[in-house]
């Protein structure tokens, strides 16, 4: 470097406290400046690193100090990080400063971090997305190149064929089917669509009969284009933790991306409205979506979503019944959840399903016994009298129960005609072993609002018997549990009063309850709660083993 301009940067240097905005904008606008950084920057002296340290800080400061006496405004304080749990999650980080845990994160024993790098400004390039995972190794090859890919060219029995897109070489390899989404997502979309059956969505299923229609709705949410690109969010939080639920190697990751896409759908189904048809399936697809999402993590609150969603719906509820029963079988499957609820904490569902409603309909969910959720929100609505009345016995309650018992007792499960060809016997045998359980649990509970735990129990413990033995009959013959009588189970469990048979049936819940491992652990803790509460001498009725079981409102 010449000496002439190394004295130019001794003086800058020196003197980049204290130069005025006028000076400096008359020297920054100057040309000599910029050919004397860019030699700087290209100089190898060693000796000269100081000055061109002092003269590049000078010529940052004063840049900034010029555009802060431009505006008259002082700069903003930096803005404090949300941590990386509320940022994936989207919420509000309240904490004092970065070093200290959030309230979220205490509330929920979590661990609050900010480990993520810091995003550049501006709108991010589609082909430059920065993963903070790695992809499995397998990712880079042709995952699913040996499995049966799920045949969309019969759009038979299915309300919306015209959404049918080709999709033959795979969601990985077509990044511009879906720009959105990064390398994570796609993977876990492709493996879902892909997959070969038993497919992580049959467990939900009263049988395999229901396969490919179940998928073929799965791959259709994802074709569907604006404005129901909000249920794409709810299907790649699907995939993720159906997948990591699955698999161990996508647990992490599935959590990560399953929360971001999960929140963004709930945020979409917050601002739906419904004014056609299709409006109404994008909600219940939605619901059943979030639902799903939310019963395999933890403090998911399915319960919640499902009464949203029910609640948009309810004033349209007669127009579903007129739709394709699809369209029901979702609903059903957001009642069920609701249901099951409401009957442990005795509140009343958002919406009774007629007796008549369901006649003749095999639900994929629930096979023969939709038609039961009449009674069963009768119980709830029983329950619920009860609970706010203090226990009341009055003779306009035992009348009212007495006709809920006489109902059940007569009722039986109605199929339609042609159900000996299309289900098989494995499927025949568990829907009717499905209404039967759900049947004689519904009886337990009745019987529980008239009798409190420790009175007539005989009665009860027979038909508690009855449905843990129907259970391991269908395990055994088909070899897959029975959907959606998880309720059930507790009910029946509630009964037992030994040791070892209590210890028995708790064994038998990975077997019983295979929708998630967040909804084992639910059953097994309410198990254990329940069972505490009886050996602790409490007088409970049904009524008030909410009290006992749930320490929180659904509400």
């Amino acid at each position: 470097m010449s000496d002439r301009n190394l004295s130019i940067l001794r003086s800058h240097a020196k003197g980049a406290i204290g130069v005025s905005p006028h000076k400096m904008a008359l020297a920054r606008n100057s040309q000599v400046h910029a050919t004397l950084s860019h030699r700087l920057l290209l100089s190898g002296d060693r000796r000269d690193s100081l000055y061109t340290g002092m003269f590049l800080y000078w010529y940052i400061f004063q840049s900034a100090e010029l555009n802060s006496f431009k505006t008259n405004q002082m700069s903003p304080p930096a803005t404090k990080r949300a941590c990386d749990q509320c940022h994936t999650l989207k919420e509000k980080c309240r904490r004092p400063s970065t070093t200290t845990s959030c309230e979220r994160c205490d509330r929920l024993n979590q661990t609050c971090q900010t480990t993520r790098n810091l995003a550049r400004p501006g709108r991010k390039p589609r082909d430059a997305r920065n993963l903070s995972y790695n992809l499995p190794t397998s990712f880079l090859s042709s995952v699913t190149r040996s499995a049966k890919t799920l045949d969309l060219s019969s759009c038979k029995n299915t309300p919306y064929p015209d959404l049918y897109l080709p999709i033959d070489k795979g969601l990985a390899s077509n990044p511009a089917l879906f720009p959105e989404l990064d390398q994570w997502e796609r993977h876990f979309l492709n493996l879902m669509k892909d997959i070969v059956a038993p497919s992580p969505l049959d467990k939900f299923l009263i049988g395999p009969s229901f396969h490919e229609s179940n998928h073929r709705l799965f791959v259709q949410n994802l074709l569907r284009p604006a404005p129901t690109s909000i249920l794409k969010h709810a299907t790649v939080a699907c995939a993720a933790v159906l997948l990591g639920d699955q698999d161990a190697q996508y647990t992490k990751t599935s959590v990560e991306v399953g929360h971001r896409r999960a929140a963004l759908a709930i945020s979409g189904l917050r601002s739906l409205q419904i004014f056609k048809e299709q409006d109404l399936v994008t909600a219940l697809v939605l619901g059943v979506s979030i639902v799903t999402f939310a019963m395999h993590v933890a403090d998911g609150q399915p319960v919640l979503i499902s009464r949203y969603t029910l609640t948009l719906v309810k004033p349209v509820y007669q127009t579903i019944l007129g739709m394709d029963p699809g369209v029901m079988d979702l609903l059903m499957c957001l009642v069920s959840t609701e249901t099951s609820e409401c009957l442990l904490r005795s509140e009343i569902p958002t919406i009774r399903v007629g007796e008549r409603d369901r006649c003749n309909v095999v639900d994929r969910y629930l096979g023969l016994s939709s038609s039961l959720f009449a009674q069963l929100y009768d119980i709830c609505e029983a329950g619920h009298l009860m609970k706010v009345t203090g226990g009341r016995m009055d003779f306009e309650m035992v009348e009212r129960l007495d006709a809920i018992q006489d109902s059940l007792e007569k009722w039986q499960p109605s199929s339609p005609p042609d159900s000996i060809e299309r289900f098989t016997q494995p499927e025949i045998v568990a829907m009717l072993a499905q209404a039967k359980i759900l049947r004689l649990a519904a009886l337990i509970i009745v019987h529980r609002l008239r009798y409190p735990y420790g009175q007539r129990d005989k009665e009860a413990l027979q038909i508690s018997n009855v449905i843990t033995a129907e259970i391991d009959m269908v395990l055994k013959f088909t070899g897959r549990p029975i959907p959606c009588t998880a309720i059930a189970y507790m009910v029946a469990c509630f009964e037992i009063t030994g040791t070892e048979a209590r210890a028995a049936v708790a064994d038998k819940i990975h077997e019983v309850v295979t929708f998630s491992r967040q909804s084992q652990l639910q059953v097994m803790r309410t198990l254990s709660l329940a069972w505490d509460a009886r050996d602790g001498g409490n007088q409970i009725y049904w009524f008030n083993i909410g009290n006992y079981v749930r320490k929180t409102s659904c509400t």
